[in-house]
C-alpha cells in the first residue's frame, strides 16, 4: 500500500508584469524543498488588481498547468498574494477581564483578547486579511510579548489589522477558481516577501522591506518580530524605466522611506536596515544609491534557506512565490501543536469555561 508522506504547498504570485508559482514539498521530517516552478507574462492585471478576468485566468492557468507537470504530488493547497491600493493597515486595541482576584492566562484568553481588539467596524465592502498581534499587557504592567502562564485580572493587546476591498479578494478567488483550483488563503505580498528574505533577527531589530515591482511599491516595516506598518504606493519601476537617478518618482519613494525611518526613530524604534525586493534590484547601482540617500544599510532581498529546484537568480525573481509557500509551511507547522492531544485540548476548554463563568 502506497502512503504519500509528502505534503505539497503552492505559492502563486499574481503580479502586474508576471505570474509566478512554486510548488514546495514538506516531508515527514518537516524539510521544506522547492520541487517545481513556473513563470510567464501577466495579462489582465494592473497595479496589483485584476482588470480583465479572462486574460488573468489564461495567465494563471498557464502557469499552474506548467507547474503541475513538474510536481509529481500535485499542487496541494494554494496560497496567493494580494496587493494594491485597496489594502490598508491600522492599529486596534482590545481588553478583556479575567477574574477579580486574578488567575492564570491561557491561550484561549489570548485568542479572546485578540478577537476583542479585532472587532472593528468595517464598511460592508471591506474584509480583514491579517490580524497581527503586536504585544500584550496584563493589569498595570508594561507591554509584554507572551503572557501565557502568568497571573492577571485582565489582559489587553494591540493588533495590526490589514484590510482589503472585498471585491479585490473575490476577484482573486474567482481567477484561480476559473483556472481549475481553489485558494486556501490570500496573503499580503509584504508578509510573503518577509517570510522569504528576512530572518528573525532582522524582524526583531527593525527592518523596512521595500518591494518595488513594475507598477507598485510596498513599504513594509517589521519590528519586534512582526509586521507593524505598511503602505502601498501606486508607482513602480515602469514609471521611470530604471532611470532611477533622474526620476522624480523614485525620489518620492526614497523620501517616503526616509520619513518612515525618521518617524520610527522619533518613537524610539530605530530601524536598522532596508531590504529591497522586486524588479528594481536589477537596476545597476540601485542598492548603493539607496544607501547614500537613506544613510542606512541597504541590501538586496534574496530568499533564504531554500532547497530544491531553485537557482540563485530564482531566489531573487521568485521571492514572493517562495515566501507564500514558506508562510504556509510555517503556519501549518504550528497547527498540529494546537490540536496535538484532543483530550488535553478538551480539558483546557473546560477549564477556560469554568474560569470565565465561575
Amino acid at each position: 500500500m502506497h502512503i504519500n508522506r509528502v505534503k505539497v504547498i503552492t505559492g502563486l504570485d499574481i503580479g502586474s508584469s508576471k505570474v509566478s508559482a512554486v510548488a514546495a514539498s514538506i516531508d515527514k521530517e518537516g524539510l521544506f524543498s522547492i520541487v517545481g516552478q513556473a513563470t510567464q507574462d501577466s495579462l489582465g492585471v494592473s497595479r496589483g488588481a485584476i482588470v480583465d478576468l479572462d486574460e488573468a485566468v489564461r495567465s494563471v492557468s498557464g502557469v499552474l498547468k506548467k507547474l503541475k507537470a513538474k510536481s509529481p504530488n500535485g499542487l496541494g493547497q494554494i496560497y496567493v498574494n494580494i496587493t494594491g491600493e485597496t489594502l490598508k493597515g491600522a492599529i486596534s486595541k482590545g481588553m478583556i477581564p479575567l477574574s477579580l482576584r486574578g488567575r492564570e492566562i491561557t491561550k484561549f484568553d489570548m485568542k479572546r483578547c485578540m478577537n476583542a481588539a479585532s472587532t472593528v467596524h468595517l464598511p460592508f465592502d471591506r474584509e480583514i486579511v491579517h490580524r497581527i498581534v503586536q504585544k500584550f499587557s496584563i493589569d498595570d504592567q508594561p507591554w509584554i510579548k507572551d503572557p501565557i502562564g502568568l497571573y492577571a485580572s485582565r489582559i489587553a493587546c494591540e493588533v495590526f489589522i490589514i484590510t482589503a476591498a472585498l471585491n479585490s479578494i473575490q476577484n482573486i478567488f474567482k481567477c484561480v477558481s476559473n483556472s481549475g483550483y481553489d485558494v486556501k488563503e490570500v496573503v499580503y505580498t509584504g508578509i510573503a516577501d518577509g517570510s522569504a528574505v528576512l530572518d528573525n533577527e532582522e524582524k526583531e531589530s527593525g527592518v523596512i522591506l521595500l518591494g518595488m515591482g513594475a507598477e507598485l511599491t510596498e513599504i513594509s516595516t517589521f519590528f519586534k518580530g512582526v509586521l507593524c506598518d505598511m503602505e502601498i504606493l501606486q508607482t513602480g519601476a515602469e514609471d521611470f524605466k530604471n532611470d532611477f537617478r533622474s526620476s522624480a518618482v523614485f525620489d518620492a519613494v526614497i523620501e517616503k522611506v526616509a520619513l518612515k525611518l525618521q518617524s520610527f526613530k522619533d518613537t524610539g524604534k530605530n530601524i536598522q536596515s532596508v531590504v529591497v525586493t522586486g524588479g528594481i534590484i536589477f537596476a545597476d547601482g540601485v542598492i548603493e544609491y539607496l544607501e547614500e540617500k537613506l544613510k542606512c544599510p541597504v541590501k538586496m532581498g534574496v530568499a533564504k534557506e531554500v532547497r530544491g529546484e531553485v537557482s540563485g537568480l530564482d531566489s531573487i525573481r521568485l521571492c514572493t512565490a517562495i515566501g507564500l509557500a514558506k508562510y504556509a509551511a510555517e503556519k501549518q507547522e504550528n497547527l498540529p501543536q494546537n490540536a496535538k492531544n484532543f483530550t488535553k485540548t478538551l480539558s483546557s476548554a473546560v477549564i477556560d469555561i469554568f474560569n470565565n463563568y465561575f
